[in-house]
């Protein structure tokens, strides 16, 4: 079977909002100045939602999506497309 891709393959580097001390008590001295920096490599479903970049996991032949992940345009850092 041959499928039809119509979505870009991307990675997506972007600093994610996270948990500093994970539910326990700290002092402000354990937060780390550091961003949690994430790198997501998906299918790019651009212009689905106003201010995001939109990426899916899995693409099947008929357009199903799996996995959809809705990243806020000001938290991603790069994107750079990527090849087959």
């Amino acid at each position: 079977m041959t499928t039809k891709i119509e979505h870009s393959r991307v990675l997506v580097v972007w600093h994610d909002a996270h948990a500093i001390n994970e539910g326990a008590w700290c002092d402000e001295s354990d937060i780390d100045a550091d961003p949690c920096v994430v790198e997501t490599v998906g299918w790019l479903l651009a212009d689905r939602k106003v201010g995001h970049v939109v990426l899916a996991q899995s693409v099947t032949h008929d357009g199903g999506l799996d996995a959809v992940l809705a990243i806020p345009v000001g938290m991603v850092q790069k994107i750079v497309v990527l090849g087959f």
